[in-house]
């Protein structure tokens, strides 16, 4: 679990302000919502998800001043 944690932490330390970043412990799934467009991308591990978060970014940059959005399990 620590090992997680510390992965969660370093993805959101780098893109918290541009993705909206989870782990769903029930599908091992690890997620990332753009705060503008609401897209999200999913993959199945921390290494996976920070390439596509890369990738995505390099080529459509989220503006940092983009409004907040909640996945539904957040309650949103």
């Amino acid at each position: 679990m620590a090992d997680l944690d510390a992965d969660l932490d370093d993805l959101r330390w780098h893109y918290d302000e541009a993705y909206l970043i989870e782990y769903f412990p029930g599908p091992g799934r690890w997620v990332a919502q753009r705060r503008d467009s609401h897209g999200t991308m999913s993959a199945d591990g921390p290494g996976q998800l920070l390439d596509l978060i890369r990738a995505d970014y390099a080529a459509h940059p989220v503006p940092r001043d983009a409004r907040p959005c909640r996945f539904l399990s957040e309650g949103g």
